[in-house]
C-alpha cells in the first residue's frame, strides 16, 4: 500500500480543510494510506514549487522520517512544479486532478466510460510528460510506481499520446452518434427524460432503485454502493405506473468540487444526456455538513454543460437520519424507509406532464388501439360505445393532451 502525505494550499478561495478531507477519501478509495497532512496559507501558489521554500524543506523532512512513497497536492500542478518538487523531495509527486482521474480509471467498467476516462487521462498527461517523467518511473510497491521511459522515449510517447487522443475522440464520436439515434427515437415516441444529478455519493442510484422497487417495475436495479464514484456510466430505466404515462429516469455520474477540466471535456458525451432532459432531479445528501457546497458544485457543473435553464427539482435524501423533522426546508425523502417516495412520484409527474385535467374524447371505432392506450396510460372515468364513435371521459395530465387533441370534445381542470 502506498503511503502519502497530503499538501493543502489555503488561498482563501474554498474550504481547504474539507477539500483535504475529500482528497483523503479519494486516496483511501484507491488504497492509499494518508499518513500526514500539511498546509500553508498563501496569496498565490509559488511558481516554482507551489508551496514556499521553507515549507518544501519541512515537507522533505517529513518524507524522510515517514518513508512516504508519494506526496499528493490538493492543487493542480504545472509540469515545472512537478519536476522541481520531484527533485527536492526525491519521491513521487501527484496532484488532485491526477488522483481524481485515477479513481475514474478504476471505476470505469463500460466501453464508453473507459474511453472517456482514457481521453481525460491522456489530455492531462500530454503537457506534463517532462514534469512527471521521474514520478511515473519511480520504483516501489505502490499502485502508481511503474518504471517509465527516458527522454528519447518520452518524445515518442508524446506522439503516441497525441495519436491515442485522436483515435479515442473518434471512438467517442461514434458512441455519441448512437446516443443521438436513441434520443431521436425517444423524442419520436414522446417519452420524456428525467436526469438524476448531484454530488458523488449523494444517493442518486439509491433513489432510482427505490423508485424501481416501490413501483414494482420489471427492471434491473442499478449498481449502488456507499463509495465515491460507484459508477461512471449513465444508467437509464423506464418508469411505468398503471394509469400514468411513461418517462425515462437516468442516473448520471456524481460530481466533486474542483473537478479537473479534462473531466468535463472528456465526459461531455455522457453528460450531454442531461442537456436533453425534460426535468433534472438534483439529489442532495441532506445530512452532509457541506451540502451547500455540494449544491453549488452541482449547479456549477450544470452551468458548464449549458443545462441551468432546464426545470429542476431539489430533493434531499437520508430523511431517516434526521431527528427533528419539524424545521426542515426543502423536499426530503428516505430511500431506507420510503418516506415521501409517493410524494416524490407525484412531484415528478406534475413537473414533467403538468396539471391534471379531465377531458372528453370522441374516437372512431377504427381507433381501438388508442382506446387501449388510454386505459393503460391515463385514468378512464367513463366509456360509452355510441353509434358513430367511442365516448371517453378521461383524467390525464395537461401535456398528454397533445397526443389526443384530434379527438378532443371538451376538458376541464381537475382539482
Amino acid at each position: 500500500m502506498d503511503k502519502a502525505i497530503l499538501v493543502g494550499i489555503d488561498l482563501g478561495k474554498y474550504n481547504m480543510e474539507y477539500s483535504l478531507e475529500e482528497l483523503e477519501n479519494v486516496a483511501s478509495a484507491l488504497n492509499i494510506e494518508v499518513i500526514e497532512k500539511i498546509t500553508q496559507r498563501l496569496d498565490k501558489p509559488n511558481i516554482k514549487t507551489c508551496i514556499g521554500s521553507g515549507k518544501v524543506q519541512e515537507l522533505k523532512n517529513i518524507v524522510q522520517h515517514t518513508n512516504a512513497t508519494m506526496v499528493i497536492f490538493d492543487e493542480e500542478l504545472t509540469p515545472a512544479q512537478i519536476r522541481n518538487l520531484e527533485k527536492e523531495l526525491d519521491t513521487q509527486i501527484i496532484d488532485r486532478s491526477f488522483l481524481i482521474l485515477s479513481i475514474f480509471a478504476e471505476r470505469a467498467k463500460t466501453k464508453s466510460a473507459m474511453l472517456e476516462v482514457s481521453l481525460a487521462q491522456q489530455k492531462y498527461l500530454l503537457p506534463r510528460l517532462v514534469g512527471m517523467r521521474s514520478s511515473l518511473s519511480r520504483q516501489g510497491g505502490g499502485t502508481y510506481n511503474a518504471k517509465g521511459p527516458g527522454e528519447t522515449k518520452l518524445e515518442l510517447d508524446r506522439r503516441v499520446i497525441q495519436t491515442t487522443i485522436s483515435k479515442t475522440e473518434q471512438a467517442i464520436k461514434k458512441l455519441d452518434i448512437q446516443r443521438k439515434v436513441e434520443r431521436k427515437a425517444r423524442t419520436i415516441n414522446r417519452v420524456p427524460l428525467v436526469s438524476l444529478v448531484g454530488y458523488t455519493n449523494a444517493g442518486k442510484s439509491a433513489t432510482l432503485n427505490t423508485l424501481i422497487k416501490h413501483l414494482e417495475l420489471d427492471s434491473n436495479l442499478v449498481y449502488e454502493e456507499d463509495v465515491l464514484f460507484a459508477t461512471l456510466d449513465t444508467t437509464a430505466r423506464r418508469i411505468s405506473k398503471n394509469g400514468y404515462p411513461d418517462f425515462i429516469l437516468s442516473d448520471t455520474i456524481g460530481f466533486l468540487t474542483r473537478l479537473p477540466h479534462e473531466f468535463i471535456n472528456s465526459f461531455k458525451s455522457t453528460l450531454k444526456e442531461i442537456e436533453n432532459s425534460d426535468l433534472i432531479i438534483h439529489i442532495v445528501d441532506g445530512t452532509s455538513k457541506e451540502k451547500d457546497l455540494h449544491i453549488k458544485t452541482t449547479k456549477s457543473v450544470l452551468k458548464d454543460l449549458n443545462c441551468e435553464h432546464i426545470n429542476s427539482l431539489e430533493v434531499y435524501t437520508r430523511l431517516d437520519l434526521i431527528n427533528d423533522k419539524n424545521d426542515l426546508d426543502g423536499f426530503w425523502i428516505s430511500n431506507k424507509t420510503n418516506e415521501n417516495i409517493d410524494l416524490l412520484i407525484n412531484h415528478l409527474y406534475k413537473n414533467i406532464f403538468g396539471e391534471i385535467i379531465i377531458v372528453k374524447l370522441r374516437l372512431p371505432y377504427n381507433k381501438q388501439n388508442i382506446v387501449s392506450e388510454l386505459n393503460a396510460k391515463t385514468r378512464v372515468l367513463d366509456t360509452q360505445y355510441l353509434n358513430d364513435y367511442v365516448y371517453l371521459e378521461v383524467k390525464m395530465f395537461q401535456k398528454q393532451l397533445e397526443t389526443y387533441k384530434d379527438y378532443l370534445y371538451s376538458y376541464n381542470n381537475s382539482k
